[in-house]
């Protein structure tokens, strides 16, 4: 027997996340992507797939991958239990990005995740979360990094950070000082999805612990294959 083959427009939603939307509204793939500190193309990719059944329409996202690639995320313990709790902070993020004025920026300069500022004659990148930003009063966590830092001073292109022993602001591990570029904290920087739930493990030692156990597995994949 033929498949049957139908139009998007014929389609009714057999995911949860298209009714949620509607009422919730509808986040970028980009602050959906965010959520789990991904680059956005990742995300792009798995809307592009053809649904089986339908009509393909390059320009018709499938929601029902994008559930399935969110739903292999969820995380309690990030604050992250379920598809409501992913829009709500994807929905969040699409507000700081229009904060930042990066939907809004001049042509060539791209958007939030790509914005660029003149310093010194200069065009650097901007930084891409607000809780990266002094102003912010914000301890800062970095992706394979156990420490957690306090931005102790800030240019338009650089953040100093200084490591801090316990989530009191002062209390520094030592006296060492890491300078970071904008295009560095973008990069490695943990946005303001993940960031409570960084802290946490990084404070407690788990983070410190983890990162240990994957260096060790690493050895010990080296040595067998010696």
């Amino acid at each position: 027997m033929a498949t049957e083959i139908k139009n998007n427009a014929q389609v009714k939603a057999t995911n949860k996340i298209e009714p949620l939307m509607e009422k919730m509204g509808t986040p970028t793939l980009k602050a959906l992507a965010a959520v789990f500190d991904l680059k956005p193309v990742r995300l792009y990719s798995v809307a592009k797939q053809p649904k089986e059944g339908v009509v393909y329409d390059a320009k018709v996202y499938n929601w029902d991958a994008i559930e399935r690639f969110i739903t292999r995320r969820l995380d309690a313990e990030k604050g992250l239990p379920d598809l409501e709790a992913v829009i709500a902070k994807a929905l969040e993020i699409d507000e700081e990005l229009k904060k930042l004025d990066g939907r809004r920026a001049p042509r060539g300069e791209g958007g939030a995740y790509g914005r660029k500022i003149e310093v010194d004659g200069k065009m650097v990148p901007a930084r891409r979360f607000a809780n990266h930003e002094m102003s912010s009063g914000m301890f800062v966590a970095l992706k394979d990094d156990p420490h957690v830092y306090e931005i102790v001073m800030q240019t338009l292109s650089h953040t100093v950070l200084r490591p801090v022993k316990s989530p009191n602001k002062g209390d520094y591990d030592g006296n060492d000082i890491k300078v970071i570029s904008n295009g560095m904290l973008n990069l490695k920087g943990i946005g303001p999805s993940g960031i409570e739930a960084a802290l946490k493990e990084r404070f407690s030692g788990e983070y410190a612990k983890k990162l240990a156990a994957e260096a060790q597995a690493a050895a010990d994949a080296v040595k067998a294959k010696a």
